[in-house]
C-alpha cells in the first residue's frame, strides 16, 4: 500500500472507498491489493471486468507477478455481477448462499496465508440499482463473517451515487457499518491546513444545509396547513351549496300551500287566519334572508343593510319564540323565559333582530337531545341590552367554541340530533350583532355541558315603528279525488298541503316521519304518496324503497323535496320514486302531477 499522508485514514477493517473518478479509484485498490502481495498475502478482488483488468494491467506495471500469485491461490480475481448472482434471492442477499459462496473462498484462501485483503465491489452495483437496503444488508454479512474469519475489506463507491438529499439516511447507516471512510479524491488530495479548511467550509455548508431544511419543513407544514385550512373551507362550502336548495325551498313549501288555503276558504275567517300565522312564521322575512345567502360574498364581507325603527323587546322575543317554536316543540323541549318587568325599546333592526334570536334558539333545539331545557334571559345592563340562550345539549370542545361563528361550521354531531342546516346561523347571528354595535359570545364547559351565547347590544334613542302589509294571492283549480299520503317532517307543510288536498275532496293521511309513513301506508295504502327526502331517522330514499319492498305498495310515489339536482333525481328514480318535484310545488304543477297519475 502507499504511504500514507498525514491526516489520511489507514484502510484497516472494514473500509469504505468512496472516488470521483475510475482512475482514482484503480489506482487505490492497486495499492491495496499490491500491499497484500507483497507481504506474501492473499488478495481477493471481486470488482467489474473494466476494473479487474484496470487493476491487474497496474500490478504487473509494478513489478507484480500476477499469474504466478494466482497459480498459488494468493490472488484470486472475480466478476462482481456474476458472484452477487450466486445468492441474491428475489433481490435480497441470502445468508446461506453468501456462506456458501463468500465464506467458502475466504476459508480456502486462509488454507494458505492467515492475512487476506478483499475488495469487494458487489455493494456498489446493488447501490445503483436503487437497492440501498440490500446494499446494507450485504455488508452486514461481510461484517457477520469477518468476525468468524478475520480480514481486511475494502468497499468501493462512486460519489455521485449519492447526490440526493433523501440518501442522507442510507448512507449514514453505510458509513456506521465500517470501521474506516475514505473520502474521495478532491479531499484526499489536499494536505493539512488546506485539508482543516475544507473540512471547516463543509461544516460550515451542513450547518446551513441544515438549517435550510428545518425552514423548508416548516414551510412545509405550513403549507400543509394552509392547504387543509382551504380543504376543510372548500368542503364546509360545498356542504353549504348542496344544503341551501334544499333549506330555502322547505320553508316556502307550507307558505304557497297555506296561500291556496286562503284563497279557497277567503269566506272562512279562522281557516284564513290560521293559514295566515303559518305563512307569518314560515316568510315573514325570508325575502332579505333569501337574498342574503344566495350572495355569499356579500354576506361574508357585511354587506347587509339595516332597517332600523323601533323595537319592543317582549315583542321581538315572542316573534323569535313563535318562529323557533315548532322546532322546539317538535323536539319536545322546555323553554323558560326570563324577561325584564319593565318594557324596553331600542332603536334596531326587528327582522334581523328576531333572526338572531330565532337562530339562537333554532342551534339550542337542534344540539340538545330531546326532552332537553333551553333558557332564554332578557335583561339590561349597563345601558346594554344582554340576550343570552342557554341549553342543557351537547356543548362545545375548545376548538368548536374557537370557531363556532365561523362561515358553514356544524357540530360533528348535527346529524345525530337534527336534520342538518347550512352552518350559516350563527355566522349570521355574529355579523348581524356587530352590525348593531354589539357582541357575541359563545360558552360552555366541555361536551355534553351544554352551551351558553350571549349577545350584547346598546341601546339606543327609538324611531317611529313601522307596520308592514302582505299581499294575497290568487285562485285554483280543482283537482282530481285520490287516495293521498303526505310526508314532510316540517309539520307545517305537511298539515298544510294535506289540509289543500281534503278540500278538494280527496282522502288524505299526514305523516311526519318515515316509520309514521310506512304505517300509514300499510293502513290505508294510497293511490299518491307525496313524499320529502331530507328527513331525520331514515330517509325519504329508505322510505320509498321499503314501500316498494316490504309493502308492495303500487302508488305513484312523488318525490317531493328541496333536493333538486340531477344526482337526487337519479337517487330518487333508484329508489322507486315515479316524479320529482321541487319545492315549492306551483300548485298547478301540482293539480298536472295528479292528473296525470289519474
Amino acid at each position: 500500500m502507499r504511504e500514507l499522508q498525514p491526516g489520511e485514514p489507514a484502510v484497516n477493517g472494514h473500509a469504505v472507498q468512496f472516488y470521483e473518478h475510475e482512475a482514482f479509484l484503480l489506482d487505490s485498490v492497486t495499492d491495496y491489493i499490491g500491499s497484500a502481495l507483497s507481504a506474501a498475502s492473499a488478495g481477493i478482488l471481486i470488482a467489474t471486468p473494466p476494473h479487474r483488468d484496470g487493476v491487474a494491467q497496474r500490478l504487473i506495471a509494478r513489478g507484480h507477478d500476477v499469474a504466478g500469485a494466482g497459480v498459488q491461490g494468493l490472488y484470486v480475481a472475480l466478476d462482481a455481477r456474476e458472484t452477487l448472482s450466486r445468492f441474491m434471492v428475489d433481490g435480497w442477499p441470502d445468508p446461506t448462499r453468501f456462506d456458501d459462496t463468500i465464506g467458502t473462498l475466504i476459508a480456502r484462501t486462509r488454507e494458505r496465508v492467515p492475512q487476506i485483503h478483499a475488495f469487494g465491489e458487489m455493494v456498489a452495483l446493488l447501490w445503483a440499482e436503487g437497492n440501498s437496503d440490500a446494499a446494507i444488508r450485504l455488508e452486514e454479512l461481510w461484517d457477520e463473517l469477518r468476525a468468524r474469519q478475520p480480514l481486511m475489506l475494502l468497499c468501493a463507491y462512486p460519489i455521485e451515487a449519492f447526490h440526493d438529499t433523501s440518501h442522507a439516511k442510507s448512507f449514514g447507516e453505510m458509513t456506521t457499518l465500517h470501521t474506516n471512510v475514505i473520502p474521495a479524491e478532491s479531499y484526499m488530495e489536499l494536505k493539512g491546513d488546506a485539508q482543516m479548511r475544507i473540512i471547516a467550509q463543509l461544516q460550515q455548508q451542513a450547518a446551513a444545509l441544515e438549517a435550510e431544511t428545518i425552514q423548508r419543513r416548516h414551510a412545509e407544514a405550513e403549507l400543509r396547513r394552509k392547504m387543509e385550512q382551504l380543504a376543510d373551507a372548500d368542503r364546509r362550502k360545498d356542504e353549504f351549496l348542496a344544503m341551501l336548495g334544499h333549506e330555502l325551498r322547505n320553508p316556502l313549501a307550507p307558505v304557497t300551500t297555506a296561500l291556496q288555503l286562503m284563497r279557497l276558504h277567503s269566506d272562512e275567517p279562522l281557516r284564513v287566519s290560521r293559514a295566515r300565522e303559518t305563512i307569518e312564521r314560515q316568510v315573514e322575512h325570508m325575502t332579505r334572508l333569501i337574498d342574503d345567502l344566495l350572495d355569499v360574498s356579500r354576506i361574508t364581507r357585511g354587506k347587509i343593510e339595516l332597517r332600523q325603527e323601533a323595537v319592543v323587546l317582549s315583542t321581538l322575543i315572542a316573534r323569535a319564540v313563535e318562529a323557533a317554536r315548532p322546532v322546539i316543540d317538535e323536539r319536545g323541549h322546555r323553554l323558560t323565559l326570563d324577561l325584564p318587568d319593565e318594557p324596553v325599546t331600542l332603536n334596531a333592526d326587528p327582522a334581523r333582530l328576531e333572526q338572531v334570536l330565532a337562530n339562537l334558539l333554532n342551534n339550542a333545539a337542534k344540539y340538545t337531545d330531546v326532552g332537553g331545557r333551553i333558557w332564554l334571559h332578557a335583561y339590561v345592563d349597563a345601558g346594554q341590552l344582554v340576550l343570552s340562550v342557554k341549553d342543557n345539549g351537547a356543548g362545545l370542545t375548545p376548538t368548536m367554541r374557537d370557531h363556532v361563528f365561523d362561515l358553514f361550521v356544524q357540530g360533528p354531531e348535527v346529524g345525530a340530533y337534527a336534520r342538518g342546516g347550512l352552518g350559516i346561523g350563527l355566522t349570521l347571528v355574529r355579523r348581524l350583532v356587530e352590525m348593531h354595535g354589539g357582541t357575541v359570545e359563545a360558552r360552555s364547559d366541555g361536551p355534553g355541558q351544554g352551551s351558553e351565547f350571549i349577545a350584547r347590544l346598546p341601546i339606543r334613542s327609538v324611531s317611529q315603528v313601522v307596520v308592514h302589509n302582505d299581499p294575497i294571492g290568487a285562485g285554483l283549480a280543482a283537482l282530481p279525488k285520490r287516495r293521498i299520503l303526505v310526508v314532510d317532517d316540517n309539520v307545517d307543510a305537511a298539515d298544510a298541503l294535506a289540509e289543500l288536498l281534503r278540500d278538494y275532496g280527496h282522502d288524505v293521511r299526514a305523516a311526519h316521519d318515515g316509520p309514521s309513513a310506512i304505517e300509514q301506508a300499510e293502513l290505508h295504502r294510497p293511490d299518491i304518496v307525496l313524499l320529502d327526502i331530507g328527513m331525520p331517522g331514515f330517509d325519504g330514499y329508505e322510505v320509498a324503497r321499503r314501500m316498494r319492498g316490504e309493502l308492495g305498495l303500487k302508488a305513484t310515489l312523488v318525490a317531493l323535496t328541496g333536493y333538486g339536482e340531477a344526482r337526487h333525481r337519479r337517487l330518487s328514480r333508484d329508489a322507486g320514486f315515479d316524479q320529482h318535484v321541487t319545492k315549492p310545488v306551483d300548485i298547478r304543477k301540482l293539480e298536472k302531477l295528479l292528473t296525470a297519475t289519474n
